[in-house]
């Protein structure tokens, strides 16, 4: 026991320099729910004139990020197909979105936290990818309290005669419809000074 404190007491007295190198990895987590699903029930009422009988899920997700980053949405197919009968499609532009934020993050622009490519105005569903987030010159990073939100959806045709049309000309049958999105999360470039 003597002998253990003394080397204890003489390895104290000495100086040791030592180089110590930590890379920290970016992380990036997109947290989604429910299901990336979208599902709605169309019915013609009477020739020419369809109701909505179930309305697309809003879908809530959050983003936690260590470093700036940028989000963009596809659908994974250009139709949505029937449920109960496959044969129907209707073309997925039939559909729109936007994105509220409900973070502390500010997406007002390429000078706040967040570009928000929705704000004010609703985008129609395509199968390309299309950048919807993006930060700004002040960064969008932070945890899922900064970076929230809910992506709502909204029928383009109903307030737009030539999408109408198009509907009819489909011959759309009564039944429910279905197609999957995809939400792609990734590093970005920082455009200013990050928080």
């Amino acid at each position: 026991m003597f002998s253990l404190m003394a080397l204890t007491t003489f390895a104290q007295g000495v100086d040791m320099e030592a180089d110590i190198e930590a890379r920290m990895e970016t992380v990036l987590v997109l947290n989604i729910d429910p299901e990336s699903r979208i599902d709605f029930g169309i019915k013609e009422v009477n020739e020419n004139l369809y109701q909505i009988t179930k309305s697309p899920v809003d879908v809530s997700f959050s983003v936690e990020a260590t470093s700036n980053w940028k989000l963009s949405i596809s659908s994974d197919k250009p139709y949505f197909r029937g449920m109960n009968d496959t044969s129907q499609k209707i073309p997925v532009d039939f559909l729109g979105y936007y994105i509220e934020n409900l973070g502390k993050n500010w997406d007002n622009g390429l000078f706040s936290n967040i570009a928000n490519s929705t704000k004010d105005t609703l985008i129609a569903l395509k199968a390309q990818e299309r950048l919807l987030l993006v930060n700004g010159d002040k960064g969008n990073i932070g945890g899922a309290e900064d970076n929230n939100f809910v992506l709502r959806w909204k029928f383009l045709f109903e307030s737009d005669t030539a999408k109408f049309i198009r509907l009819q000309d489909l011959d759309v049958k009564d039944d429910y419809y279905t197609g999957r999105f995809y939400l792609t999360l990734s590093e970005s470039q920082a455009r200013g000074s990050s928080k």
